[in-house]
């Protein structure tokens, strides 16, 4: 079953974490939650929904909000941990998503897209 989760779309020019080099995708590692609810302050700082699900040993996520650069990838460029309250919605006890540069299919959710990511689900 797929649930809300709240991420940042768009990065700062020089993250603390020494980081992002472009300007969309989830290379920024903040607290997300599950959640369908974004105020317009969060909206314009880059926050957005995605609509996520384990899937086949992957996560999965339907993107309300763009995501994918110019080329159609998502750029994950550190392990990212969403988190032990976020797994727990999901039914594990962690998910580390790998870093890489995933492909963001079109074809079902043609305005923003839909992505598989490798990750370390438990």
């Amino acid at each position: 079953m797929k649930r809300p989760i709240k991420v940042k779309f768009k990065h700062h020019p020089s993250p603390p974490t020494g980081g992002c080099t472009k300007p969309f995708g989830l290379c920024i590692i903040i607290p997300i939650g599950t959640t369908d609810n974004v105020t317009q302050a969060e909206y314009d700082e880059g926050f957005g929904i995605a609509q996520c699900e384990v899937k086949s040993g992957k996560f999965h996520m339907v993107f309300e909000r763009r995501a994918a650069l110019d080329d159609g990838t998502v750029p994950i460029q550190d392990y990212w941990n969403l988190g032990e309250a976020v797994a727990r919605d999901f039914g594990y006890k962690e998910i580390i998503i790998r870093p890489g540069n995933y492909h963001v299919d079109f074809s079902k959710y043609s305005e923003f897209g839909e992505a598989l990511f490798d990750a370390d689900i438990r």
